[in-house]
């Protein structure tokens, strides 16, 4: 599996896949990429309160990251997610426009992808 770039990845989306996937990996990995990503703690800072190495700190972000997008990229949970809220949210605006056969249709469509 390749590993990702650290730099391309949106923290949002990070967060996303660990709540969806972050029960697949081992917890001590689940617990750094959320101490890294959801708690913003740098490398150095999750090292020093988990009494290990910088390095070993990274590699086990870089690790879990690249298992994340493996899962997203196998099951597209997020997607399907990221998916469904904007059926939602277009279907709300749609009926506040008084659009109700189109908000209808929008609807549909949610229903089609659950």
């Amino acid at each position: 599996m390749s590993v990702p770039d650290l730099k391309n990845l949106s923290r949002t989306d990070v967060c996303l896949w660990l709540d969806f996937y972050g029960p697949l990996l081992t917890p001590h990995t689940q617990h750094i990429l959320d101490l890294h990503f959801a708690e913003d703690m740098s490398l150095a800072e999750i090292a020093e309160n988990l009494g290990i190495s910088r390095q070993a700190v990274h590699d086990r972000i870089r690790r879990g990251l690249s298992n994340l997008v493996g899962y997203e990229k196998k099951m597209g949970l997020v997607q399907d997610f990221n998916r469904q809220k904007q059926c939602i949210t277009k279907a709300i605006h749609l009926l506040e426009r008084g659009e109700v056969r189109n908000a209808q249709n929008c609807l549909m469509e949610l229903k089609n992808l659950l």
